[in-house]
C-alpha cells in the first residue's frame, strides 16, 4: 500500500484499493474499541488498571 502511495498520485491511489483499505481500517479500530471497551466495562479490575494507565498519561503529559 506504502508503496501504491508513494509512485502515485492522489488521484490515482484513490481510483485503487486506498478507500477500502481505509474503510477496513477503520471497521477493525471499531472492532477492536468494542472489545476493550466490553473488557474495561465488565472487570473492575481492569477499569481501575485502565484508569491508572490514563493517569499517569495525563500526568505525564502535563510535565512535558
Amino acid at each position: 500500500m506504502v508503496h501504491q502511495l508513494r509512485n502515485n498520485t492522489p488521484e490515482q491511489a484513490f481510483l485503487g484499493d486506498f478507500p477500502q483499505a481505509v474503510d477496513d481500517a477503520v471497521m477493525g479500530s471499531s472492532e477492536a474499541h468494542q472489545n476493550q471497551m466490553l473488557q474495561i466495562l465488565s472487570n473492575p479490575q481492569v477499569a481501575q488498571g485502565f484508569a491508572r494507565v490514563v493517569f499517569d498519561m495525563q500526568l505525564n503529559k502535563g510535565n512535558s
